[in-house]
C-alpha cells in the first residue's frame, strides 16, 4: 500500500486517463489549498496523486504511517481500543485511545457485481470497472457496458472508440450535468450557498425554466443532456461527466434504456424487453458495496446502512467517540475530501475532550431525522446510502465544531460576504472562525474564486435563499450589501418569511 489509495500513480486502480469530476478547490484540503493554480480545473489522476504526496510531505505524515500493515480485528475495551494487525506475516497488537476507520465506502475490494441467471456460463469476457485500465483489450470486440455513472461515462466513451460495437445498457436515465458552464468554468462553480439554500420546490421550477431557455438555442449535445436530466426524475446522485455524449449522437454508443439484463446463454445477452445481443465482453460499471466493515472488526457489529446507523455518517451510537468512520459521506455536489476533513476536525475535538457527542438516544433521534430528510432528497437513488447534501452536511458539522461562518460578521466586508453566499462553498469557508481557523488564507482563496455562474440568477434567488437560513431583518441587511457589491438593483418585498 502507498499514499493516495486508488489515485496513487502508478499502483492505484484508477485508470490513467481519469479526470476528476469536481474542481481542485473541492478535492483539496483547506489546510493546503491550491493557491498556485491560475484557474479552476479538473485535475488528472496523476495530478491529484501528486497533490496527496505533497500534502503528506508538508505535514510530515509519512513518519506516522505504517504501510504494508493489515488490520485484522478491533476490540473496544473499557479504557482503550485494541487493534490486531498483521505485518510481515506476524500477528501483532497495539493499544490506542481511539481509532479512525478511513477505508471509505467505495473500496476496490468490494465491487458490486449483479447476480444474473447464466452469468457463469457466458463465453465472453466479464469485467468490472475496477479492473479497467485502458480500452486496448476491447479493440474490435462487441462490448456491452452496463450502468452509467461518472466512471462509466469515461470507460464507455473510450471503449466505443476502439470496439466493433458498443452498447450502453441503463436501468434509468442519469441526472446528467455538463462538466463546464457556458463560460468555460467548472460546473461546481454553482455549488454555493445561494443555490443550496434555495427551497427545493422552487429549485425544480427554476430548472425547468432553465431547460426551456437553454433548449431554444441548444445544439444536439445540450439537448441530450437536458433530455436525460429531465427523464431522470431528479432526486439522485449527479452524473457530472458529459464527455461521452457526442459518441451517443454519432452512433458509436448505442443506448438501451430502460434496460435490464435477464440472462446469459453462451455469448448471448438477453434483456427484459425480449431483445438479445451477441457480445464478446460485458463491462459492469455498477459501483461498489457500501458501508461494509470487515468480518471480525468490532465483534458482531454490522453497518449495513450508513444513513440509518451512523450519526452524521461517521459515529455509531454504540461505539461512541472512540471510533469514527471517515469517507462514508458522499456529497451530491461538492468534494468528498471536504466532507471527510470536517469529520476529522470534529473527531480531533472529541479526542481532545473539547467537544462531546450527544447521548446515544439523542444520536439515534438525530440519525432518524437526517435519514428521513435524505431519503426524500435522494428518493431516486435508494441504494446509494452514503449520499449527503453537501452544504447542509458541512454546515451541520461546522455547528458541532464551532466554525460555521456567521454572515452577519461580514456586513462590513462586502466582497467576502458576497463570495460566501454566491461563490463556491469550498472547505475554506469553515476556516474563517472557530477551532483551526486560518482567516487570512481563507479570505484570500474564497474571494479569488468567481461568483455563481450566469445561469444561477442571483437577482431572483437572493432574498428567498437568505430567508431559508436567516431572520428577516438580517436577510434584508445582507441582501442589500450583496446587491450593492454585485451591482444588482435593490429589491423590496412587502412580506418577509421567517426561517424554518
Amino acid at each position: 500500500a502507498k499514499e493516495g489509495g486508488v489515485f496513487n500513480h502508478p499502483k492505484g486502480i484508477a485508470y490513467d486517463s481519469m479526470l476528476l469530476t469536481v474542481s481542485q478547490y473541492f478535492m483539496s484540503y483547506s489546510s493546503m489549498p491550491p493557491i498556485e493554480e491560475d484557474q479552476r480545473a479538473y485535475w488528472s489522476r496523476q495530478r491529484y496523486a501528486a497533490y496527496l504526496r505533497e500534502f503528506a510531505e508538508r505535514f510530515n505524515l509519512f513518519e506516522h504511517i505504517d504501510f504494508k500493515t493489515k488490520v485484522i480485528g478491533v476490540e473496544l475495551n473499557e479504557g482503550d481500543v485494541r487493534v490486531c494487525y498483521q505485518r510481515d506475516n506476524q500477528r501483532q497488537e497495539a493499544l490506542f485511545d481511539a481509532i479512525a476507520v478511513c477505508r471509505g465506502a467505495f473500496r476496490s475490494d468490494a465491487p458490486r457485481m449483479p447476480n444474473i441467471p447464466g452469468i457463469d456460463r457466458f463465453t465472453g469476457e466479464l469485467v468490472h470497472s475496477v479492473q479497467y485500465k485502458s480500452p486496448d483489450r476491447f479493440k474490435d470486440l462487441r462490448v456491452l457496458c452496463v450502468g452509467m455513472g461518472e466512471t462509466s461515462a469515461d470507460i464507455t466513451k473510450q471503449i466505443s472508440e476502439v470496439a466493433a460495437k458498443c452498447v450502453l445498457s441503463m436501468r434509468s436515465y442519469p441526472e446528467l450535468r455538463f462538466r463546464y458552464t457556458p463560460s468555460g468554468d467548472t460546473i461546481d462553480s454553482g455549488s454555493n450557498r445561494l443555490w443550496h439554500w434555495y427551497p427545493p420546490e422552487l429549485r425544480e421550477k427554476f430548472r425547468e425554466k432553465l431547460f426551456k431557455v437553454l433548449g431554444r438555442s441548444a445544439n444536439a449535445h445540450v439537448e441530450l443532456v437536458l433530455e436525460w436530466s429531465r427523464k431522470s426524475g431528479g432526486h439522485r446522485s449527479l452524473q457530472k461527466n458529459d464527455d461521452f455524449v457526442d459518441n451517443v449522437l454519432d452512433g458509436q454508443i448505442q443506448v438501451l434504456v430502460p434496460s435490464k439484463i435477464t440472462g446469459f446463454e453462451g455469448g448471448e445477452v438477453a434483456f427484459e424487453d425480449g431483445s438479445t445481443m451477441e457480445a464478446d465482453a460485458v463491462v459492469f460499471c455498477t459501483g461498489y458495496e457500501e458501508s461494509s466493515i470487515p468480518s471480525g472488526w468490532f465483534g458482531d457489529l454490522e453497518i449495513s446502512d450508513v444513513r440509518q446507523q451512523l450519526y452524521k455518517h461517521a459515529f455509531h451510537p454504540d461505539l461512541g467517540r472512540r471510533v469514527v468512520f471517515v469517507g462514508w459521506a458522499r456529497p451530491r455536489q461538492g468534494g468528498l475530501p471536504a466532507c471527510s476533513e470536517m469529520v476529522a476536525r470534529y473527531f480531533s475535538l472529541l479526542c481532545s475532550g473539547k467537544r462531546s457527542l450527544p447521548p446515544p438516544d439523542e444520536m439515534r433521534r438525530i440519525i432518524a431525522e437526517d435519514c428521513t430528510r435524505a431519503d426524500e432528497w435522494f428518493s431516486n437513488s435508494k441504494h446509494t446510502r452514503t449520499l449527503v447534501h453537501y452544504t447542509h452536511y458541512m454546515d451541520d458539522l461546522a455547528r458541532l465544531i464551532g466554525c460555521l461562518p456567521k454572515m452577519e460578521d461580514y456586513l462590513s466586508s462586502p466582497q467576502l460576504l458576497s463570495h460566501l453566499i454566491c461563490g463556491s462553498n469550498i472547505a475554506l469557508s469553515y476556516r474563517l472562525r472557530g477551532p483551526h481557523a486560518t482567516p487570512e488564507l481563507a479570505k484570500e482563496v474564497i474571494t479569488s474564486l468567481p461568483i455563481a455562474p450566469s445561469f444561477i440568477q442571483i437577482d431572483a434567488c437572493l432574498e428567498t435563499s437568505l430567508r431559508e437560513r436567516l431572520e428577516p431583518d438580517l436577510t434584508n441587511r445582507i441582501a442589500g450589501v450583496v446587491r450593492q457589491y454585485l451591482g444588482l438593483p435593490p429589491r423590496q418585498r412587502k412580506h418577509a418569511r421567517a426561517p424554518g
